[in-house]
């Protein structure tokens, strides 16, 4: 568990602190642009923050689809996962 917690801290302030120095170059510069990042990196604080540094005015994008990343994995996945187990197992 602490693992889990330190893997993703560590993700956090990775994209946080790498967002100001790609953005130019991945175009990210828009609020669709803002949308897509936030959707693929998946940490909405490190995803914040990072916009927060290269464009406040994107931040409420970036953070609303790695929100929804976030929410997806935490939420709906396991409880696939437990229906595609029960079905597997024949339960």
């Amino acid at each position: 568990m602490a693992l889990s917690i330190a893997t993703g801290v560590f993700k956090a302030v990775l994209v946080m602190t790498g967002t100001p120095f790609v953005a130019r170059s991945i175009g990210l510069n828009d609020a669709r642009s803002a949308m897509a990042f936030g959707g693929l990196m998946g940490t909405v604080s490190g995803v914040t923050g990072g916009l927060a540094a290269t464009d406040p005015k994107l931040v409420p994008y970036g953070a609303l689809t790695a929100t929804f990343h976030s929410g997806l994995g935490c939420l709906v996945a396991p409880s696939l996962l437990y229906f595609a187990v029960r079905a597997i197992m024949g339960a």
